[in-house]
């Protein structure tokens, strides 16, 4: 009977532990076969951005926060690899992920030891421990590492699994895997390593803090020599490369990271928004534009910190590309006295004249042409504001490339009452400054100055289109990235703003010919400066390329008055005359549907023998002047001048009246405002601001007169004497009396 159970238990016995047995091996073999490769995706690498031509300008960590680049072992020198085996694992291509006596020589050697010696790893346990980051010796990891090893080796070829430790290998000072460790300490790309590159690099994982080659060169020298000898004696090497590589010796680089254009590579990393960034990045950024534009923006500013400015910004897009090839966000990303590290290249600011491009061309495209006269005179203004001009003169009837190019103020509020700043402020949507509030008066007619914040990016960009035809382009920061383009101008009117502003004969009257605006090829430039000489701005363009900068204080103070020692255009220019190397290129052609036509200096109409001035203008088809001037005429032998009625005052001011025919001091009227004025109150400037002066002209000093408004007796007044006088809307008649007896009476108009 005990026979029988004995029986009866064992064959249970066994069955049980057949069963578990079979139950075993299934298990590994769906722990094998269930192998999911994607776990070695998940290696940290750190992101590099270079430049067009592959300079490294900045690393950023990895999530790690280390540095770490991936490669292939097809890209890395055999004698690393060679290395790399003979050092971590000799029998790595013969055994199957784990070594039983190098684990059995471990295990005496620690009980010996009485501590940690030797952990008898393969490269393939290895893998295991970095790939499921086990950092510390236990008894269950090295378990766990062990299954590991072998379902790796059951799933991957060995050339895979050395392609994967050796991209995750720690090279010390935070470099992980051989290319990083390449580049860091010999500036090399792993296949262009020497043998004794090879070798020392091969030996450092194997202990990155004793083996670091700024602290411990010499302990790493003795087992490099070592290594060197094994690679002789197993014929791996030539006896010519083995002395050959004794005496050459080795020199590590270990230089630091670049930090090169740190803005425009902030600028590129926003430019992926929620998408992962690549591992590298080749950005349209030309180094040597780059040196260039640092080098020459840093000299001026040491030339201005004597006139209170500390910062400055610039940009350069190359035109045909359509692409970012300089950016200087700040001249020193470091330095908190002048808050360098925020980028002034998309800091709003107001832009100063750098505006009145965009409203001249919206003026061309409503009828004007570049000969249409502007007055630069004390107009009446909508709420009383009035601009003055740079030089603080006002220059009579000026044609709009005079205007535009000298940059006179009045001319150009003179158009945003005329377009309406609704209109301009469309236009400037076009251009892309989008940011523009839409309430008209918000700005009023003060926009056409700059009167807004702009960033200098976008100034860039919609300059640019001046030298593309027309065409908005959003400039590209990534090499291969799709640029997009709209039309915002027409080309015949791109090119004639182009050309205005590339004109060094019709700025010469604000500029002069000796004017950091003149360069030796064709460029045009326009500047600009805001209120209280707190930024000064300089953009120019042509086909080759668009250059902006802005210089100034970022915290807003107020710079020193720069007229006359070359500010933000001498740094345009020179950053041109950098880049430029053809001085026979550059200027926009002439578009079909553009003709060109000579025309009286002063009237801007067609010229008649009378004409001592000419002028040889740019016009479309469709708007070349018909009339013969009207200014100039003859009268006893003597050439006159035959102003409109607005010039009057302006005209008698500043001519004789043997050129004019306007007695000066014998006409005696009111002088402002002129018969039908009108006048609009804005809601952009305080109501207790908008006030005009009634003026009188003709009178001695001391004549007593009386201004009558609608009727009642506004002021007794002793000339010369100006009234101010608060505006309000309605329809008004204005009556000067001396003596009871009417004088000169005018009508005009509030809105």
């Amino acid at each position: 009977m005990i026979i029988v159970m004995l029986r009866f238990f064992q064959s249970k016995f066994l069955r049980i532990a057949g069963a578990a047995v079979v139950a075993a091996l299934l298990a590994l073999a769906v722990y094998f076969h269930s192998f999911d490769p994607s776990v070695l995706k998940n290696g940290a690498y750190s992101v590099d951005f270079f430049d067009r031509h592959g300079t490294l300008l900045r690393t950023y960590f990895s999530g790690s926060e280390t540095y770490a680049q991936r490669s292939v072992t097809s890209e890395v020198t055999p004698h690393f690899l060679r290395a790399i085996v003979l050092i971590e694992d000799r029998k790595f291509y013969s055994h199957n992920g784990v070594s039983i006596p190098s684990l059995l020589r471990a295990a005496w050697q620690n009980a010996r030891g009485q501590r940690v010696v030797s952990g008898g790893s393969t490269i393939t346990m290895q893998l295991a421990k970095l790939v499921y980051r086990n950092r510390q010796r236990t008894m269950f990891n090295k378990i766990s590492e062990i299954f590991s090893a072998w379902r790796f080796e059951w799933n991957l070829p060995k050339e895979q699994i050395l392609e994967e430790y050796i991209n995750r290998l720690p090279f010390g000072n935070l470099v992980y895997g051989i290319k990083e460790a390449s580049r860091f300490y010999f500036g090399k790309h792993p296949s262009q390593l020497s043998l004794n590159q090879a070798i020392y690099l091969a030996l450092i994982p194997k202990s990155p803090s004793r083996y670091n080659p700024g602290k411990h060169l010499a302990s790493l020298e003795k087992r490099w020599r070592s290594i060197l000898d094994i690679f002789h004696r197993k014929r791996f090497i030539s006896t010519d490369e083995y002395l050959r590589a004794e005496t050459e010796g080795i020199d590590f680089k270990m230089d630091s990271y670049p930090f090169q254009a740190p803005h425009f590579v902030q600028q590129v990393r926003k430019r992926f928004g929620d998408r992962e960034v690549p591992h590298q990045v080749l950005t349209t950024l030309d180094n040597a534009i780059q040196d260039n534009l640092e080098g020459i923006v840093r000299e001026h500013l040491a030339r201005l910190r004597p006139y209170r400015v500390s910062s400055a910004a610039a940009i350069v897009i190359d035109n045909r590309s359509h692409e970012v090839v300089g950016y200087l966000g700040s001249p020193a990303y470091f330095d908190e006295s002048i808050s360098g590290s925020i980028d002034m290249v998309t800091a709003m600011r107001q832009p100063g004249s750098t505006l009145k491009p965009f409203v001249y061309a919206l003026a061309l495209e409503n009828g004007f042409t570049p000969s249409s006269i502007l007055p630069d005179i004390q107009f009446p203004a909508r709420g009383g504001f009035f601009p003055k001009n740079h030089d603080g003169r006002e220059h009579g009837p000026l044609r709009l490339r005079v205007a535009l190019a000298c940059s006179y103020n009045i001319p150009a509020f003179y158009l945003a009452m005329k377009l309406t700043p609704e209109r301009i402020i469309q236009q400037l949507h076009n251009f892309g400054f989008s940011y523009f509030r839409d309430e008209p008066g918000f700005y009023g007619e003060t926009i056409a100055l700059g009167s807004g914040e702009v960033r200098l990016l976008d100034l860039a960009i919609a300059y640019s289109a001046l030298g593309n035809g027309g065409l908005l382009f959003s400039p590209a920061l990534i090499k291969g990235e799709p640029v997009g383009s709209r039309r915002v101008i027409t080309p015949q009117i791109a090119f004639l703003i182009w050309d205005i502003l590339a004109d060094p004969g019709a700025r010469f009257a604000s500029f002069g010919h000796d004017s950091s605006m003149n360069l030796p090829f064709p460029v045009a430039m326009k500047t600009g400066t805001s209120k209280g000489f707190r930024d000064k701005w300089a953009v120019a363009v042509n086909t080759l390329y668009t250059v902006a900068v802005w210089i100034g204080n970022p915290e807003g103070a107020d710079m020193a008055d720069l007229s006359g020692i070359g500010t933000s255009a001498t740094i345009v220019r020179d950053i041109f005359l950098a880049i430029q190397k053809d001085w026979t290129i550059g200027a926009v052609p002439v578009p079909p549907g553009v003709v060109k036509q000579t025309v009286c200096a002063l009237s801007g109409e067609l010229v008649s023998g009378q004409c001592p001035d000419r002028v040889e203008e740019y016009y479309l088809n469709s708007r070349v002047p018909t009339e013969v001037c009207t200014y100039h005429f003859s009268e006893e032998g003597r050439l006159k001048i035959r102003y409109p009625e607005l010039y009057k005052k302006w005209a008698s001011r500043n001519h004789s009246p043997d050129v004019t025919g306007f007695l000066s001091n014998q006409t005696k009227r009111i002088s402002f405002p002129q018969h039908r004025d009108f006048f609009y109150i804005s809601d952009a400037i305080p109501r207790q601001d908008q006030e005009i002066n009634f003026e009188i002209m003709g009178f001695q000093a001391g004549e007593k007169v009386a201004l009558y408004l609608n009727g009642q007796l506004l002021q007794h007044i002793v000339a010369p004497a100006k009234i101010p006088w608060r505006l309000q809307r309605g329809d008004f008649t204005l009556v000067l009396k001396q003596q009871e007896k009417i004088i000169d009476s005018i009508e005009f108009l509030v809105r």
